[in-house]
């Protein structure tokens, strides 16, 4: 009980985020009308929110109206293959809840949002443009061909809410990676959905992901090539709108030269030393850091 009231107290001494207040910083950082934003946020990082993750949907949206259109990536957890029985019974559908955070899945629950049929890399969409950028998302799509759609129209934008080491990179990454036509060495995972017969299909992930902490390698050079329209403040969440054909452009161009540029350099990272095709690394190479960070770790805690 004591813990319950001390978490109460904290709630109430913190700054209560209103509704007026998110459209406020929103419109000051420069969200507005007539731009399709793809939307990287963290509910925690904006602070208390009066009315949580919808509230802030609610703020976007006005922001945005009438004209402009919100995006977030909503992705659904897909399953090894082929899939036990358990598994099996998991239909991927526009309304399941997602991984992606409290505000995908309260954009997921938003009355005019908009879901793409893609099973596993589903996009969710509100306003001007929703319908028609969802409807051109299927299973036949490349996973993040919403956002390259966005890029190429020339009025997409990355809204990033949040601090680069709690909301990673801006979300072209993916699609530069994907038009590089990098191949990731992983195990098979997939889903089962309904096609548009009604008949139950399994669909095979088939697209490469990626070590969010090594996508933020980019991020000084998006300020340095002038691909940061403004920074400032969500709340409490440092922020910050990029222009996305420039940081897809820019990646693109950074990878034709190095495509390593994108790895971390943790030499205990699985992902980066073993799961791509150009990686570097071997099993007893990871073996040993992870072992020299767990023995560090130890003979901190016991100092």
């Amino acid at each position: 009980m004591q813990g319950s009231i001390t978490d109460i107290k904290s709630k109430t001494e913190q700054e209560i985020i209103t509704h007026d207040r998110l459209v406020a910083d929103l419109c000051n950082l420069g969200v507005k009308s007539g731009y399709i934003y793809n939307v990287k946020a963290s509910l925690k990082a904006i602070g208390y929110v009066e009315g949580g993750a919808e509230t802030v949907v609610k703020a976007l949206v006005e922001a945005v109206s009438p004209e402009g259109t919100i995006v977030t990536d909503s992705f659904i957890n897909p399953y090894p293959l082929p899939l036990n029985r358990k598994h099996a019974l998991i239909i991927s559908t526009p309304d399941a809840s997602s991984y992606a955070g409290a505000i995908a899945n309260a954009m997921v629950k938003y009355p005019r949002a908009v879901c793409s049929t893609h099973p596993i890399q589903r996009f969710i969409a509100i306003g001007y443009h929703a319908r028609e950028l969802m409807g051109r998302h299927t299973p036949d799509s490349y996973a993040y061909g919403v956002l390259e759609e966005m890029a190429a129209s020339g009025y997409g934008r990355n809204l990033k809410i949040g601090s680069d080491e709690k909301v990673v990179g801006v979300g072209t990454t993916h699609v530069a990676i994907g038009q590089m036509g990098f191949k990731q060495k992983r195990p098979r995972f997939g889903i089962n959905y309904r096609n548009e017969r009604g008949e139950i299909e399994t669909f095979e992930r088939n697209w490469a992901g990626g070590c969010g902490v090594g996508f933020n390698n980019f991020i000084p050079l998006y300020r340095k090539h002038g691909c940061i329209i403004n920074e400032g403040y969500i709340g409490r969440a440092p922020s910050k709108i990029t222009d996305m054909a420039k940081t897809l452009q820019l990646e693109l161009d950074i990878l034709k030269d190095n495509p390593e540029f994108f790895l971390c350099d943790n030499p205990a990272c699985a992902d980066c030393r073993l799961g791509w095709e150009f990686s570097d690394g071997s099993h007893i190479t990871l073996f040993y850091h992870r072992i020299a960070r767990k023995l560090k770790l130890i003979f901190k805690i016991g100092q």
